[in-house]
């Protein structure tokens, strides 16, 4: 215990402290440390140094603009990292991911051009998918236009519809035929044939406009173009038939070699063809296919004979397709393309 009479000893300083009123080591004269302030020490018991300008370094390492230790836990092994103009580097935002690419909708193949030979069997495939496509439509018009046609006939032929009002009475049957068979009567009758062939071409146009698009709407059926040329072969069809009526053996014969050569005439002349072009034109074409033309001329006759068993309701099928069939067989034997 020392002795405090006569002041205070320099010896009397507390272990580890400079002698009162010297400075701290490593501390310069002139700098005193404030009262009750310790000098700053590392956490791991290391001393700490002091920078250029004499400030003790903040033993965490480097802070950064807010303040905030870089290194909080005081590892002695830290290396701050170092970071242009000795501040923190602005962290870029990373750009947004864009979502991934949707796959387009992929449209509807367009049907591809028919342009292989023609033939039968082609005709007849292609006809069946294309009615199949439109089948509404196709017998909708078939079934309008059968009854407009029945109609025709009917009031052109009034022999015909004297013998139906009087089937029971045999003596009203056999007046009813010999009036048909005058040659006003057969007159009438022609040109009841020629209306029906009108009709007909609206069937006709239909099919033309399948061979463009496959599938037909009410209003492809109505667009008739060379309605003149139409109108004469209307006339053309009732001279014939005039003359099928009149000549009853000679005159049928007639009328199924016309039919057979006029066979692609009606698609012709829908086209613009003219009249007199169709004529030859269509004739020119059944004469060099007259192979394909006989077949379908055959397979149209065999399938009418046998819509007989159907009461001619086979026909609301029969009839389009068969069309359809020369539709396709007059298109591509003139060099055109048919939407398959």
């Amino acid at each position: 215990m020392s002795n405090t009479y006569g002041g205070w000893h320099p010896q009397d300083s507390s272990p580890g402290q400079p002698p009162y009123g010297q400075p701290p080591h490593g501390q310069p004269h002139g700098q005193q440390q404030p009262y009750g302030q310790q000098p700053q020490q590392d956490p791991y018991g290391q001393t700490p140094q002091s920078d250029q300008a004499g400030q003790p370094l903040d033993p965490y390492g480097p802070r950064d603009p807010y303040g905030r230790p870089a290194n909080p836990y005081g590892r002695p092994d830290y290396q701050p990292p170092q970071y242009p103009h000795g501040g923190f580097q602005q962290q870029q935002a990373a750009p947004p991911q864009q979502p991934p690419a949707l796959r387009p909708i992929e449209a509807e193949p367009e049907p591809r051009p028919d342009d292989a030979p023609p033939t039968i069997g082609r005709a007849w495939g292609w006809a069946w998918g294309a009615f199949g496509a439109s089948w509404g439509t196709w017998v909708l018009m078939s079934l309008a236009l059968g009854a407009a046609q029945i109609a025709v006939v009917l009031l052109f032929s009034p022999s015909t519809l004297d013998g139906l009002m009087n089937s029971t009475d045999q003596a009203a049957l056999d007046a009813a035929q010999a009036a048909g068979q005058t040659l006003e009567a057969k007159a009438l009758g022609a040109a009841g044939t020629a209306i029906t062939f009108l009709l007909q071409a609206l069937l006709y146009a239909g099919a033309l406009a399948a061979t463009r698009t496959r599938t037909v709407r009410i209003r492809d059926f109505f667009f008739l173009r060379g309605f003149g040329g139409l109108l004469a072969y209307a006339l053309l069809a009732g001279v014939i038939g005039f003359v099928s009526a009149a000549v009853p053996v000679v005159g049928g014969l007639i009328q199924a070699v016309c039919t057979l050569l006029l066979l692609p005439v009606p698609f012709l002349l829908l086209r613009r063809v003219g009249f007199g072009r169709a004529l030859g034109g269509g004739v020119g074409l059944v004469l060099s296919h007259l192979g394909t033309a006989l077949g379908v001329f055959g397979i149209f006759a065999g399938l009418a004979i046998a819509s007989i068993f159907t009461c001619g309701i086979g026909l609301v099928v029969v009839a389009p397709v068969m069309l359809l069939v020369g539709a396709y067989l007059v298109q591509r034997w003139t060099g055109e393309t048919v939407r398959s």
